[in-house]
């Protein structure tokens, strides 16, 4: 359902504080990464422009939540040193369009480098998700970053050599050299799914409290969202 309200019914979007707190820390990467900002000045920016970025409170459990973020936040631009001194920036939070299989994809390609020794293409993608969330569906998440190959494979005529995820709250990374059979299988699977959702027609209500009162960004266009953030 939550799909349906966002991308066919395009009903208004709600924040909420995961959101926020994401695309806080992703325009400073953007504005470092075009020569807005320098490393060193980061941490500065981060803290003074946080209250206003993220205007969501985060949810009351687990506790403590709000301060764990804002201080893993505020530790990785405090350690900031770029992604290498061998890398080549290619491009910045580039929104594209491909034809993928006869389907219209729109995507937003975070940081695209180029290794100035190798010559190999990285395709980066920053995320404020937990850890646990991203390894236990790693081999879904990485599907993503399969389908920005295709962009970086039309843009610059080669496919990248490693997929990275950035996971800045640990200041670590996921990286995945590049794999053909795993593009491919990421193609296949893009086209089912495109079938299955123009084949829909019931639209399940998943009703996750948490989910509904604190992520979802349809949950006041959706009966049981309505039903739990009106709930007492």
């Amino acid at each position: 359902m939550a799909f349906k309200l966002q991308y066919i019914d395009k009903v208004p979007q709600e924040q909420n504080s995961y959101a926020e707190y994401g695309t806080h820390c992703h325009s400073l990467l953007e504005r470092w990464a075009r020569g807005e900002l320098m490393s060193f000045e980061l941490a500065d920016v981060y803290e003074a422009e946080y209250d206003e970025a993220v205007k969501h409170y985060f949810p009351p459990f687990p506790r403590g939540l709000a301060g764990k973020y804002y201080n893993e936040g505020l530790q990785y631009f405090r350690s900031f040193d770029g992604f290498g001194d061998d890398k080549e920036i290619l491009s910045v939070e580039d929104k594209f369009e491909l034809d993928i299989r006869g389907n219209r994809f729109v995507g937003i390609a975070d940081l695209v480098l180029r290794d100035k020794s190798t010559g190999g293409i990285t395709v980066i993608d920053h995320k404020s998700k937990s850890m646990n969330s991203m390894k236990k569906a790693q081999y879904e998440n990485t599907r993503q970053l399969y389908t920005y190959a295709a962009y970086v494979k039309e843009r610059f005529g080669e496919f990248p050599t490693l997929l990275q995820f950035n996971m800045f709250r640990y200041g670590v990374n996921i990286d995945e050299p590049f794999s053909m059979e795993r593009y491919e299988e990421t193609l296949d699977w893009i086209e089912r799914t495109i079938a299955e959702i123009k084949a829909e027609k019931e639209w399940k209500v998943s009703s996750s409290s948490y989910f509904c009162r604190f992520i979802c960004s349809t949950r006041l266009h959706c009966p049981v969202g309505e039903e739990i953030m009106n709930a007492k």
